[in-house]
């Protein structure tokens, strides 16, 4: 889409112009420029120098590949934003550029092409804002989970281990004198193998939990509804076992990691599957609606609802809201289920009364989230 910008010969008009060139100008936190149709930057604002410290004068006349990593002006970059912002009207530009010393500075930019009423290209508009404060603390979490997830790893493999041990011993116990000895013999021998398959169960999802936000970015989910149809047939069995009734109405595309969706879908329709009230067959219905810059997702249902104020804590690894003879489960669902919408910049949270069913709702970034972000930088200056 070409951007057009013309100012009428009026003098009111002038006067803003020049009052609105002046502000721009002096703007410290955030660096804007002009550059002519060959790439060449034509002005300067103060951001530029306080983010890639180039004064006026070194400033002005240099290709726009000035900032531009060595390794990415070797590979093209440069020339292929200019295109794409020639050809689609803009192009978003996330990486590290290069400061005046020589240090990187990572950046999230927008290139605009300039086109007068004719449509012919007149320049370029880019607007900074920088991201290196985010970027720093996203990489020292990224070594943060990893260090977790290699611990969690050797930790649940050197408890499987004697586990495995423990567990086995017990069955072959419990198969060789159930019945050979008193009844309370027998009742401690299940507690045994019971508490094993448990332990065992509930290492395996600390490890999945763990590993949530450090898998690799698998195949891409484009269908929603695929995802939420590939979570029920996960849970086919119970589904049917149940009678439960599972609806939707027609889902957004998303570009995120499919298995982690159908994991996601998977977790929260298992929940309301699991929580059911006791002789009423599940109902549940998912749905979603567009705010802004996200997509909104509801799974509601019909069971046993929960205390509103349990809200903020049923997320949590561990929480539980009822007793394992009540319902079985290690209580690490919930807790993936925020850990893989957080991954996204996404939000979750539930609402519910006791007896009134739940809603559980999460939240998911539309295709183009930048779009929004700078629509208050359309205008050039």
């Amino acid at each position: 889409m070409s951007h057009q910008f013309t100012l009428h010969a009026d003098s009111h008009d002038e006067d803003l112009a020049r009052l609105y060139r002046l502000q721009v100008r002096n703007l410290e936190d955030v660096a804007m420029f002009l550059a002519t149709p060959d790439a060449r930057i034509s002005t300067w604002n103060r951001g530029v120098e306080n983010v890639f410290g180039y004064t006026e004068q070194e400033w002005v006349g240099q290709h726009v590949s000035i900032i531009f990593t060595e390794e990415d002006r070797e590979a093209g970059v440069v020339e292929q934003e200019l295109r794409t912002a020639a050809e689609q009207g803009r192009c978003v530009d996330i990486r590290w550029h290069r400061q005046k010393g020589g240090s990187r500075v990572y950046m999230t930019g927008v290139l605009k092409a300039l086109r007068d009423e004719k449509g012919d290209l007149i320049g370029y508009s880019k607007v900074f804002l920088d991201d290196t404060p985010r970027k720093h603390l996203e990489d020292a979490l990224t070594r943060s989970n990893a260090d977790l997830q290699q611990f969690a790893f050797v930790a649940s493999h050197d408890l499987q281990e004697p586990l495995r041990t423990i567990s086995g011993f017990a069955e072959l116990l419990s198969l060789r004198y159930r019945g050979k000895l008193d009844a309370e013999a027998d009742k401690v021998l299940s507690f045994m193998v019971e508490a094993a398959k448990r332990m065992s169960k509930l290492i395996a999802d600390l490890l999945a939990y763990s590993q949530v936000s450090q898998e690799e970015s698998g195949a891409t989910s484009v269908h929603l509804d695929d995802d939420l149809e590939a979570a029920k047939s996960l849970l086919r069995a119970t589904i049917e076992t149940t009678g439960a009734e599972i609806t939707h109405e027609p889902l957004p595309n998303v570009e995120l990691d499919r298995n982690q969706m159908v994991r996601l879908f998977e977790n929260l329709l298992g929940n309301a599957l699991k929580f059911r009230k006791p002789g009423e067959p599940p109902r549940i219905h998912v749905s979603a609606e567009r705010q802004r810059n996200e997509w909104v997702v509801r799974v509601a249902d019909n069971g046993i609802g929960f205390a509103p104020e349990e809200a903020k804590t049923i997320f949590a690894p561990f929480k539980r809201l009822h007793s394992m003879r009540e319902y079985p489960g290690s209580g690490i669902g919930l807790a993936a289920c925020k850990r893989i919408v957080e991954r996204y910049g996404g939000h979750i949270g539930a609402e519910s009364k006791p007896g009134e069913g739940a809603t559980f709702w999460f939240t998911l970034p539309v295709s183009d989230p930048d779009q929004e972000r700078f629509n208050a930088h359309d205008a050039p200056f």
